[in-house]
């Protein structure tokens, strides 16, 4: 099953350890605008950026 999360992005679960943990991401996790984008996402407290402006900064984009 695939599932989205703002702190990793999409992934695909198979295991129910793996649905586990994306309910306890889902749990740790606060509404809170992403330093890069904008955007209102549900990210981990200690978080400044969701996943894809985490991932494009990781490339060398710089907001």
């Amino acid at each position: 099953m695939n599932y989205y999360d703002d702190n990793f992005g999409h992934y695909n679960i198979e295991s129910e350890e793996d649905v586990e943990f994306y309910h306890s991401m889902q749990r740790q996790s606060v509404s809170k605008r992403c330093k890069g984008c904008g955007r209102m996402v549900r990210i981990k407290r200690d978080y400044a950026y969701c996943n894809s402006c985490a991932d494009a900064r990781e490339n060398g984009f710089d907001f």
